[in-house]
């Protein structure tokens, strides 16, 4: 499928669970032999297994923890400035996933939507002088540059106050603006590197083969999802229907992420500062978050 396409971005969907069940395929003659079947796993636990993705993805409670001690590093500096800051909850830790982007396609079918139990109060407004003490001088910017993004945070500021205890000083935050753009660059490279590995391209074609009987000419799952307009209700389409039944004919999300994981796998060998370097940044923030939380 086209990379241009495929790219990690921002998490683009709440994690769902897969639910079609499948069959084990018998490869052809000269074919590489499936991956071993592992559909009765979710499709949330399948993205965890690549590396990278579970850097990223998975949310667990020494990260919830530096989470709530950065909130509150925050709080208290806003309240030297004089002003009271309120931040939103953070997430409890339940099945460990934060939410991440589908790169192959749909997944599952969307729950059918609640509807709100009240509406939600307006933002109240801000004053610049509240802003700026928690944002800082917006002129004044840390910056990194990875190899397709471009990120800068504030400089001063109580967030940048917070992330300097919890990570070392400016040169920490920087180690950490860094390595998740390197990070970044890994999972987008190896989900390129997908375009030339024989169990993904064996998969892909079957589930083309597949949704093709169905009456649906496609090439792949992410250019199918991409083809249906945008208020399209999933849960009724026969191409998204068509898709997910003969993902789970194919075993297609276990073998695609289990190729995911090998091709992140491998970066990571070819990079091997990188993850180690991520770790330490990790562990840091949580030592320093079990002195704030006490």
């Amino acid at each position: 499928m086209p990379a241009r396409i495929r790219r990690f971005v921002a998490p683009l969907v709440v994690v769902l669970v897969l639910g079609a069940a499948a069959w084990a395929y018998a490869a052809r003659p000269g074919e590489p032999a499936p991956v071993p079947d592992r559909s009765k796993e979710s499709a949330a636990r399948l993205a965890l297994r690549p590396a990278i993705n579970g850097v990223f993805y998975r949310w667990t409670e020494p990260q919830r923890r530096v989470a709530l001690a950065k909130q509150r590093l925050i709080v208290g500096c806003m309240a030297k400035h004089g002003f009271r800051y309120e931040p939103a909850p953070v997430a409890e830790v339940t099945d460990g996933t934060a939410e991440r982007p589908s790169p192959f396609g749909l997944e599952s079918l969307p729950p059918r939507r609640a509807e709100p139990s009240q509406t939600l109060p307006p933002e109240q407004p801000r004053s610049e002088a509240f802003t700026r003490a928690l944002y800082g001088d917006p002129d004044d910017k840390i910056s990194a540059k990875g190899a397709s993004l471009q990120v800068s945070r504030p400089a001063n500021g109580c967030q940048a106050e917070a992330e300097r205890r919890l990570l070392g000083g400016t040169e920490g935050r920087l180690s950490y603006l860094r390595l998740r753009l390197q990070l970044h660059d890994g999972q987008n490279e190896s989900l390129e590197r997908l375009d030339h590995d024989k169990q993904f391209r064996a998969v892909n074609e079957r589930w083309r083969e597949c949704v093709l009987r169905a009456g649906v000419e496609t090439t792949d799952p992410v250019t199918l999802v991409k083809s249906l307009p945008a208020d399209t209700d999933l849960r009724k389409h026969p191409a998204a229907l068509a898709d997910l039944r003969c993902k789970g004919e194919t075993d297609y999300l276990a073998i695609s992420y289990a190729r995911l994981a090998a091709a992140q796998s491998k970066w990571l060998t070819e990079n091997p500062e990188v993850l180690p370097g991520w770790k330490s940044l990790q562990l840091r923030q949580s030592k320093v978050a079990g002195e704030v939380l006490g």
